[in-house]
């Protein structure tokens, strides 16, 4: 890797409040044949929750969120000699509005995050009250969820992404809508 930004045309982020729908549209575009990165933050949950960790929000949310970027760079890197379309279910700029989340400043997010650079467009799944549930790594309240997402987008902005706002229509739409644009 050298020194610099490094940047992947090549790389969507799909983002947004959690719980409006992106796991089942990452799903979808696998299906279609589409190379897919899972969340950084789930596999982190699942992982320490496994072996009672500390990287947990309600543990170490500071640990938590620097798990997830080194997951997240870790992606990144490894995906890097892939030339057709990749998709990620969030991307190294989420882990800067997990901290902000969690009430502390997060520099080396925002290095990592001008450092390692995804297509500019971003694909954004705002809150969606009618699909929003918890389940035993998500459990935020749907405002929570919400809120999440206004922070989420205010740290895409700031950060120079185009955000793509996804439509309130079906999982095969919406994946046809992504497709589109690719």
């Amino acid at each position: 890797m050298g020194v610099g930004n490094m940047i992947s045309e090549n790389f969507f982020i799909l983002s947004g409040a959690p719980g409006s729908g992106k796991s089942t549209l990452l799903q979808n575009l696998k299906t279609e044949g589409f190379r897919v990165v899972p969340e950084p933050a789930r596999q982190v949950l699942s992982e320490q929750r496994s072996i009672d960790g500390n990287g947990l929000p309600e543990k170490d949310a500071r640990l938590f969120v620097e798990l997830m970027l080194s997951r997240a760079i870790y992606e990144f890197d490894r995906s890097d000699a892939e030339k057709a379309p990749v998709f990620f279910d969030r991307g190294i700029p989420d882990t800067v509005a997990y901290a902000a989340h969690f009430g502390f400043d997060y520099s080396q997010g925002q290095n990592a995050a001008e450092k390692y650079r995804y297509n500019s467009r971003v694909f954004f799944a705002p809150a969606w009250e009618q699909i929003y549930t918890c389940d035993d790594e998500r459990r935020m309240s749907f405002e929570a969820a919400r809120q999440f997402g206004v922070e989420l987008r205010s740290v895409y902005q700031q950060a120079g992404y185009e955000l793509i706002e996804l439509p309130f229509l079906s999982a095969a739409e919406r994946t046809q809508f992504i497709i589109e644009l690719v």
